[in-house]
């Protein structure tokens, strides 16, 4: 396994970016917001399989819920519609909602899953909700010692 970090501040103080893995959106089903359950070639040593893709599928069920048409959804338009959208200055909405609750679980997910392995999941929503985002870190004290990082190092170099 690479290098191993023991919290998000160490990770993002002490290690230099390798590269950016990129999970793209999956279009199949419509324009619903979801993402591709396929497992990068470039996270095979760092991440146990299972594990992303159970973070992509938790993933993919919260934005299904923020996007669910109910009667909640409904009596937040007819409020908005009935106050000239002013109603908004003063509550949140079920999708505002959903995506601070999606914001808590990736910062859980990083801070107990992918920090520790040098990885870093970005929010969607700060990408514009067009791709997954896996940052990957090296140890600067490591440098390109172990043939394993000299190896990740090469192939980000060729890029």
């Amino acid at each position: 396994m690479a290098t191993e970090f023991h919290n998000l501040q160490e990770l993002r103080h002490s290690a230099s970016l390798v590269t950016k893995v990129f999970i793209q959106r999956d279009y199949s089903e419509g324009t619903v917001c979801r993402f591709q359950n396929k497992f990068p070639s470039d996270l095979d040593n760092r991440i146990e399989r299972t594990l992303l893709e159970e973070t992509v599928k938790t993933l993919n069920t919260y934005y299904v819920e923020a996007e669910k048409i109910g009667g909640q959804s409904y009596m937040e338009g007819c409020l908005a519609c009935a106050t000239a959208y002013i109603i908004f200055l003063c509550m949140e909405t079920r999708y505002e909602k959903v995506l601070r609750k999606i914001s808590c679980y990736i910062q859980e997910q990083n801070e107990k899953i992918y920090a520790p392995r040098g990885l870093l999941l970005t929010d969607p929503i700060e990408r514009g909700m067009r791709v997954l985002e896996i940052s990957v870190f090296e140890d600067r004290g490591s440098g390109s010692s172990s043939p394993s990082s000299s190896m990740s190092s090469a192939g980000s170099s060729a890029r």
